[in-house]
């Protein structure tokens, strides 16, 4: 256990030396926008070294050590563990290797947890029942410590493992691409302005309503992150899509808003109006018009059907190719556009893209020739 920064600087000088190390954490996310750290777990051939960083104020050389592109970091599902490390040293880890993607393209699920990956593919069976344990509590419990060693014990074996399956198969190129585009698609949700992706329903909106979302979003997004609040404590996104949706609001009208408590609307309903009339003056954009999927549903039964035929050509998670909404995106963005989404290039369009998209094509051509009759 590491608990002060001189030993976290001789350990993370220790580990810039070694070829690869397994990197975990623990945390709490339940009251708070950024997560709390509570615990980091470093693994390298000498064994399990458990850092508390709530006794840590130096994590420079933690900085260094995420940034030397020569040391691999083993994570599993690693985007929370990316929260954290970036709320604590300030940069992004290079030289990721995410075992859960690894053994997605190894075959082993699309969406495999590290226990249930350790026991299929090294016959090891561990122990979770402290998922839901409470991090920040001091002293921790021989349990935790226990838990929390192996969580990282047996990334080296995974990534020897399924280094060696995903070169036979033939995935390294794309698992690689894959990672980056994964490492871009984090970094763009940090944005306030990404916010917007997340509300679901919002293709309900009028073309003008969009604008007004885009902005309530970034909005809430920046406030929870000066509060260090969740977002849903400050405004619900049933909220956020009823205000989008009142053509005149105003102060007294605020109040039929379902959903939004009268605190609330005391403390930021002058800046939701701003922010809604400063929006509704924007122009709509392309992706913002209604595009109605039914149309095209027999169409994206038959892109499932080509995803299903090259997922088993080639040994892959459908999923991992492309899921029901990422298959929703691209038609709406080629119909009103014409590009193609950037989760769709790069190693998916060498093996899936172009079929879909002549699927797509085929349909539009369809549709349009019954209009026309």
């Amino acid at each position: 256990m590491i608990s002060d920064n001189a030993s976290l600087s001789g350990a993370c000088e220790r580990w810039m030396s070694a070829d690869l190390i397994g990197v975990d954490t623990e945390f709490v996310r339940e009251r708070t926008y950024y997560p709390c750290p509570g615990l980091i777990q470093v693994s390298d051939p000498d064994g399990v070294t458990l850092v508390d960083p709530t006794t840590i104020s130096d994590f420079g050389p933690l900085a260094e050590l995420l940034t030397n592109g020569s040391v691999t970091k083993l994570m599993h599902a690693g985007d929370e563990d990316l929260d954290v490390l970036y709320l604590l040293s300030g940069v992004t880890p290079v030289g990721v290797f995410d075992t859960q993607l690894a053994g997605a393209f190894a075959g082993y699920g699309f969406s495999s947890s590290y226990a249930n990956l350790v026991e299929i593919v090294l016959g090891v069976v561990l122990d979770k029942g402290l998922t839901r344990s409470n991090w920040l509590k001091r002293p921790l419990s021989s349990a935790q410590l226990h838990y929390a060693s192996e969580d990282v014990i047996y990334l080296a074996s995974l990534h020897k493992r399924l280094s060696r399956e995903l070169e036979t198969l033939g995935h390294v190129k794309a698992f690689e691409e894959e990672l980056q585009h994964r490492r871009y698609a984090w970094a763009l949700s940090r944005k306030p302005e990404a916010a917007y992706m997340r509300i679901k329903r919002r293709g309900k909106l009028a073309p003008g309503e969009h604008a007004v979302l885009r902005a309530l979003t970034e909005f809430r997004e920046v406030e929870a992150m000066a509060c260090d609040i969740p977002r849903r404590h400050l405004l619900t996104d049933a909220v956020l899509l009823a205000l989008a949706s009142k053509p005149d609001l105003d102060e007294d009208s605020l109040g039929d808003i379902k959903g939004l408590s009268p605190r609330a609307r005391i403390r930021y309903g002058k800046k939701l109006l701003s922010c809604i009339g400063a929006a509704r003056t924007e122009d709509p954009t392309v992706l913002d018009r209604r595009i109605s999927l039914r149309p095209y549903a027999e169409t994206l039964v038959r892109l499932k059907e080509i995803v299903k035929e090259v997922a088993d050509t080639r040994t892959l998670p459908a999923e991992l190719i492309a899921s029901r909404r990422a298959l929703e995106a691209l038609v709406v963005s080629v119909i009103a556009t014409g590009e193609i989404p950037h989760e769709f290039k790069g190693w998916r369009f060498e093996v899936v893209t172009q079929r879909l998209l002549d699927s797509i094509s085929s349909a539009t051509l369809h549709a349009g020739s019954r209009q026309s009759q």
